[in-house]
């Protein structure tokens, strides 16, 4: 028997059962939280952000300073995001290893004697690590290399997949252009082209296919016309029931139009009438189907049969078959082959969406708001689909010959620009927090700024560019199977003479060698999607073992090493191990993304909150898994947590997302986040496995932004994507308390992590949270640590108490120690250095970790009540907000 997902409300009130030992029953989450809101003590929660290795190195000094005011006992809760992630996964492990808090609070605070030589010294552990990615520093380390080797390995990897999936998908504009063409190959191999001309597939079966496909695109137009057939259906059911049989309809007329009156002379021109009625007759054939099949009583058939539409739906035709007759008479024939399989099939359709249009001003009378609403949504993708076509046809048979006619230098220029986009499109990316205010950009910077943003499309194209010269190449090894066609005259004087030759390649490329060629392309790309895994050989894998080395495994007594790896295999701990009687609990926060999911108000959002803890892993949204179960026979581990919490580098990221970014990061393997089951209904056979089986179909959702949450499997990656505080869910559980550890980059003290933060809350749960006016002003002028906020939970009920927010951020204001001082005149961006940044020096990482202890020292100056954190945060919410109400 499967199991269902679990709701929001059992996995809260399972949460405080493991924090209070106390059963609570509840039907919705806002029962649950009148509920607790009564008991005593109030619950309590430590966030820490998002921002590397700078978030985890500040926030390892503020847990030294919590420790050793006492108040880090009374935490229930520890969220963390990205980087807080290293250091409360760290936290975590140490806790579980000392089983409980109170043992490590001595060595944390510092007050305890330094550990033995075979214990564990976790702080140190650290400082060892600093540069976890690459612990032993330098161009010839081992480390480097190992790095790079498997950056490298894991990129080649995934362009088994990629690579021939792409260059199938690229062969279909030339299968196409083979097929017209067959009439030129039998007039040059047997100087007759009738045996194709005169075919009965020319000559009936593709007009009979292409009158078929019109009546039915015609006939599903009636009956999804809200006025006339008014069935409701989505816009996949559009796309397949009349998109594409009028895309069919057009490609059957170029190829009859191309075939039927082939000759090595001027093509003859098709007589209008023929054109006419070869749109005409289908399309009443549809209409009238329609009537017959509606299942309309018989005067309703009879009002719409002598009614207005039946005089629209024929003059519809008419005039589209008088376009598509001037469109293949006195246009196409001005075009190379081509140029002609670029243009003549959206042209047809263009045709088609101008019938539409004069079907919807001659039936103005008979038509409503809604239909005309309907007609325009559908000339909306008959317009896409030919500005794909066009493009991608263009790419593959007019783009390619552009570098064989420049002069070199051109081809020079060409590669050079192809390089320098990948480069930037790889160090560029979505720029969301814009410039401060009052910045101007020079010249130089402006051109700098376009040109990056221009860099994506433009590797894009060079890349389709070069995927199908490598498919001349491989087209031209098969040239000698091409007789077994019957079509190709293999001889000296004929055919292409090198695989540069682009053009004579497309014209003497037999449709047989061409599809089969796709085939095979699609089958390696299926075959190796098999056995490469998508989840192990992105960069996730790489990502997660470092991150346990240096965080998980600073506190295990047994470590294991491998010697030759430096790695130890029982480092990383499973989510279902932790013991859940500890406090605080974790809550690990990761972004589930959303980049097409069909809810308006989340466009700009692109993602919702999914968490894992040792209990539960899910969002409310779809529900919730138990983690002892959840991706994998073993469930979900902390390390694989807090690695996917930190996959900041991801083609897909919530409100940072760039289609065309996304598409080259998936290209080039910068991908850290990872896919697993839905937890949700449609995750119900996937839930349990570790990944997808076959890499496909998930590579081609991730590279072209296609991720939702109704898929059986979801795409996970940082936290900050959707939140970067840890703050939102925090508030779901209705913590009174809540100290946030903002160690974000954030130079020009902007708060867009807060602001986020608080929008999504306010618009969510119909919580606000307020600071006093200019509270947040001394942290912009660096004259204070903090900022007080007041958690509006009696907004939605009135009957419930508010809470504190206690809102902490990396300042200089002038009173630090001078080894941070010291730093700060070599390092003018400290504390805010780019997130990029993960290869921290020894001077680096303790002046983080010593401005992180400092501040928390000065924010807890005078408070001597230990763990009770509902009166710590009425005293600093006193500290600071005295002096401002009296100012």
């Amino acid at each position: 028997m499967q199991e269902s997902p679990l709701r929001l409300p059992q996995v809260l009130a399972e949460e405080y059962k493991a924090l209070r030992g106390v059963d609570i029953t509840a039907a919705s989450p806002e029962e649950f939280l009148e509920k607790i809101d009564k008991n005593q003590p109030p619950l309590t929660a430590l966030c820490i952000s998002g921002g590397g290795i700078r978030s985890a190195t500040f926030a390892l000094g503020a847990l030294q300073g919590l420790a050793e005011q006492g108040v880090l006992k009374g935490f229930d809760y520890l969220s963390t995001v990205s980087g807080g992630g290293y250091i409360g996964s760290w936290l975590t492990a140490w806790i579980n290893h000392a089983q409980g808090l109170e043992k490590i609070v001595p060595q944390l605070s510092g007050s305890a004697p330094p550990a033995g030589p075979d214990a564990p010294d976790p702080i140190n552990h650290l400082r060892e690590y600093n540069s976890y990615l690459t612990p032993k520093l330098g161009f010839l380390s081992a480390d480097t290399w190992t790095l790079i080797a498997t950056v490298g390995r894991n990129i080649v990897l995934n362009w088994l997949v990629l690579a021939p999936l792409l260059m199938g998908a690229l062969m279909l504009p030339r299968a196409v252009m083979s097929v017209i063409l067959l009439g030129q190959m039998y007039w040059d191999l047997y100087g007759n082209a009738d045996p194709v001309a005169k075919s009965t597939i020319v000559v009936l079966g593709l007009p009979l296919a292409g009158a078929l496909l019109i009546a039915t695109a015609i006939f599903n137009i009636a009956r999804y016309l809200p006025g006339v057939g008014a069935k409701n259906h989505t816009q996949s059911r559009f796309l397949l029931n009349v998109l594409a049989p009028l895309a069919g309809s057009a490609l059957c007329f170029v190829a009859h139009e191309s075939l039927y009156f082939w000759g090595p002379e001027d093509i003859p021109t098709t007589r209008v009438l023929r054109v006419i009625a070869a749109v005409l007759v289908p399309a009443v054939i549809g209409w009238l189907a329609y009537l017959v099949f509606c299942g309309k009583s018989f005067r309703e058939r009879l009002k719409l049969l002598f009614g207005p539409l039946t005089m629209a739906v024929v003059l519809m035709a008419v005039s589209t078959g008088l376009i598509a007759w001037v469109i293949t008479n006195k246009i196409l024939p001005y075009t190379s082959w081509a140029q002609y399989v670029v243009v003549a099939p959206p042209l047809l359709l263009l045709a088609f969406d101008f019938g539409s249009s004069m079907f919807s001003g001659l039936a103005s009378n008979a038509l409503k708001d809604p239909d005309r609403e309907w007609l325009a949504r559908a000339s909306a993708w008959f317009q896409l689909f030919c500005v794909y076509w066009v493009a991608i046809a263009a790419l593959v048979l007019l783009a390619p010959d552009l570098p064989f006619h420049w002069q070199r230098w051109s081809q020079e220029l060409m590669a050079l620009v192809g390089v320098a986009s990948a480069l930037a499109s790889r160090l560029s990316g979505p720029d969301t927090r814009g410039n401060a205010a009052g910045d101007k950009l020079g010249p130089v910077k402006l051109v700098m700024k376009y040109a990056i943003k221009l860099a994506p499309a433009v590797f894009v194209v060079s890349l389709a560019i070069a995927l199908s010269i490598l498919t001349n190449w491989i087209l031209y090894q098969l040239v000698p199977l091409a007789p077994r066609f019957l079509v190709y005259p293999l001889d000296e004087n004929s055919g292409p003479s090198t695989w540069a030759d682009h053009t004579e390649l497309l014209e003497h490329t037999p449709w047989q060698l061409a599809a089969v060629c796709a085939l095979l392309l699609f089958v390696l790309s299926w075959v190796m999607a098999r056995f490469i895994n998508i989840n192990k050989f992105s960069l996730h894998a790489m990502y997660r073992n470092r991150l346990i080395r240096a965080y998980l495994g600073a506190s295990n007594p047994d470590r294991d090493i491998a010697r030759f790896t430096g790695f130890a295999e029982n480092d990383n701990l499973l989510m279902r191990d932790l013991r859940t009687d500890l406090r605080p609990f974790h809550v690990v926060n990761i972004a589930l993304n959303l980049v097409a999911g069909k809810r308006l108000a989340w466009q700009q959002r692109k993602a919702e909150s999914f968490t894992v803890s040792p209990l539960h892993s899910g969002n409310a949204d779809l529900g919730y898994r138990r983690s002892a179960s959840y991706g994998g026979p073993d469930g979900i581990s902390l390390g694989t947590a807090i690695t996917i919490s930190g996959a900041a580098a991801s083609p897909n990221m919530g409100y940072h997302s760039s289609p065309t970014v996304g598409f080259i990061m998936t290209l080039l393997n910068a991908r850290l986040g990872s896919w697993l089951g839905n937890p949700g209904e449609a995750g119900k056979n996937t839930w349990k496995l570790p990944g997808p089986r076959s890499a496909t179909s998930s590579l081609v959702r991730e590279a072209f932004g296609l991720t939702t949450n109704t898929s059986s499997y979801v795409y996970l990656s940082d936290g900050g994507h959707f939140e970067n505080l840890g703050l939102y869910e925090m508030i779901r559980r209705g913590c009174r308390c809540i100290v946030v550890l903002d160690s974000g980059a954030d130079p020009h003290y902007t708060y867009e992590d807060l602001g986020n933060a608080l929008r999504k809350i306010r618009i969510d749960m119909n919580i606000s949270i307020d600071f006093e006016d200019a509270l947040l002003e001394p942290l912009r002028k660096k004259t204070r640590r903090c900022a007080i906020g007041t958690i509006r939970y009696s907004k939605p009920d009135p009957s419930r108490q508010d809470g504190c927010l206690i809102y902490v951020k990396p300042v200089m204001v002038g009173n630090e120690s001078p080894d941070i001082t010291t730093y700060k005149a070599t390092n003018p961006e400290f504390p805010h250095e780019s997130t990029a940044d993960q290869w921290f020096s020894e001077s680096q990482t303790e002046s983080y970790r010593l401005l992180g202890r400092e501040t928390i020292r000065e924010i807890c100056e005078g408070w001597e009540g230990g763990a009770d954190l509902e009166a710590f945060g009425k005293h600093v919410a006193e500290r600071y907000l005295g002096p401002i109400r009296k100012a």
